[in-house]
């Protein structure tokens, strides 16, 4: 199987899985919506913002170092010594941060979210904290050897868990108050992770038992087991504290964000509501396409790493190339479905019309999120990952000073604007670092030509359902309209050459250079 193929088929189960995933977490998110209320979802969101940090601080960098380290040790027989090294890592780091928020949940919840419902919740989510790092450890090493399917399965495995022990927990938790309730929502999580997490160390047992014997790998000197130490710090410090700072920053962000509605004039319910409809709602549908682009992403780390390893430009500059025409083509077609239908979209799941409202505010700007994911992606296996944190520091920076300066005087609407205004910042600074690595040139009409496709798939697909179905409406009118969109908009990226057989595997097997690359060799 050529690997361009094999590459394609572990992200299409990848993205199969992760859609599948958001698809049950969505439906599941919008059950817990409604169950907890806007309010109630505010303070969830509220106590997931610190979480956030919280986990941060648990995983330190760990997947990224057992990605890259394990693609590149494959080649030198040490994987072994470096997934236990990574392993020791992520069991350190994890712990720590487990029993910091254990014993720190009360002043954050009292002090700093100015609500002491969050604490029990905070000191339920500290347990999970271990696990999640050794996941993260786990899931890097699973990537890495291109067996995605073992990932796919722990993740089913814990939305599997979480579902059916958190709907236990809220039926007997929500008559209690909201503070007992989102202890239920986050205890069923803890402990889906705890399980997952089990999942995911058995069959890395078996694994790498079979695939890495004891018997296989050569017996490291000291200065060699030093050498592992200092690589996997090398890329996990930098990671980390940058990380550090950047969450902080987010986290910050987000407790701004109630204050200043209120500052505005909003009550203190109204403002979770706004904030909860927003963050809670919106948010979660407009990046649930991400799962597909997340997938391929988290596969080029390695993929990139290998390259960069053999010094291979060409085939960096080619991985590079596809991968960014092809994901501004799925980001363009997401963002027109999305605008086009955000009143159905935010009807059928919240039944939630500011919900609707915010999914058609925050659609044109998918393109530009879904590229900085990718090119973020290309970034850190090219070893980028510092300049990476950087960009995300700044961006985080700048979103706490217009968070505090226009959500007073503008209300929600300040905060839409500061997403728009840091995404575009973000992603501007991380397409230029890689145009300089590379020699990329991102053309207009990797926009334009996807744009006037979506435009005209969408034109026709809701005349036709005029036409036919003119008082359709619900969840299967709805699916069936994205279904034909999406149809016509492949028909038609064919046919205007946005995409290519070759981009699939099919097709010529000649090695096609960018086009950049050959201008600069004729120019030459």
């Amino acid at each position: 199987m050529g690997r361009l193929r094999k590459f394609l088929i572990n992200g299409i189960l990848m993205s199969l899985t992760s859609l599948l995933m958001r698809t049950v977490g969505v439906s599941f998110n919008a059950y817990v919506t409604r169950t907890l209320g806007a309010e109630g979802t505010g303070l969830f969101t509220l106590v997931m913002s610190v979480y956030t940090l919280a986990v941060t601080f648990a995983a330190s960098g760990v997947n990224l170092a057992a990605t890259r380290m394990t693609a590149e040790a494959m080649s030198r027989g040490s994987v072994r010594p470096v997934m236990k090294m990574c392993v020791k890592y992520s069991l350190t780091t994890g712990g720590t941060a487990g029993v910091l928020l254990f014993v720190l949940s009360g002043v954050i919840g009292e002090a700093w979210l100015a609500d002491s419902d969050t604490v029990l919740s905070l000191r339920v989510l500290s347990v999970s904290l271990p696990f999640i790092a050794l996941s993260s450890a786990l899931s890097g090493y699973f990537n890495a050897v291109r067996r995605v399917a073992k990932n796919a399965l722990s993740q089913i495995s814990e939305q599997f868990f979480k579902i059916t022990l958190t709907s236990l927990a809220l039926a007997r938790l929500v008559p209690f108050g909201r503070k007992y309730a989102c202890a239920a929502v986050v205890g069923g999580a803890c402990i889906a992770e705890a399980l997952s997490c089990v999942v995911a160390g058995v069959m890395y047992f078996f694994d790498i038992k079979k695939n890495y014997p004891k018997k296989g790998e050569q017996k490291l000197k000291r200065h060699e087991s030093g050498s592992i130490t200092g690589e996997l710090l090398g890329i996990t410090i930098p990671v980390a504290l940058t990380a550090y700072v950047r969450s902080g920053l987010l986290t910050l962000e987000h407790v701004l964000i109630p204050r200043g509605l209120r500052k505005n004039g909003s009550s203190y319910s109204a403002s979770l509501a706004s904030y909860g409809a927003l963050s809670g709602m919106a948010f979660p549908v407009v990046l649930y396409p991400s799962a597909v682009l997340n997938a391929f992403s988290g596969l080029l780390i390695p993929e990139l790493a290998e390259a960069k390893e053999k010094k291979d430009k060409i085939t960096i500059s080619k991985i590079a190339e596809r991968m960014i025409r092809v994901a501004l083509v799925f980001a363009v077609g997401c963002a027109g479905i999305m605008t086009c239908m955000s009143g159905e979209l935010g009807g059928v799941v919240y039944s939630n019309d500011e919900a609707s409202r915010f999914i058609s505010v925050f659609a044109p700007l998918i393109p530009v999120m879904y590229l900085d994911m990718t090119v973020d992606a290309m970034l850190k296996g090219l070893g980028e990952q510092v300049y990476s944190m950087k960009v995300n520091i700044i961006d985080a920076s700048l979103s706490v000073i217009f968070v505090w300066l226009l959500v007073p005087v503008c209300g929600i609407n300040g905060y839409v604007i500061t997403v728009f205004v840091c995404e575009a910042v973000n992603a501007s600074l991380s397409v230029a670092r890689l145009s300089r690595i590379i020699g990329f040139k991102l053309k207009i009409r990797y926009f334009l030509l996807p744009t006037v496709a979506i435009i005209g798939s969408l034109a026709f697909v809701c005349t036709v359902r005029r036409m036919v179905f003119p008082d359709s409406y619900g969840i299967a009118a709805l699916t069936l309209s994205i279904i034909s969109a999406s149809s016509v908009y492949l028909g038609l990226l064919f046919m205007m050459k946005c995409i290519r057989p070759e981009d699939f595997g099919f097709g010529s097997k000649k090695t096609v250079k960018p086009q950049y690359i050959n201008d600069r060799r004729n120019a030459a």
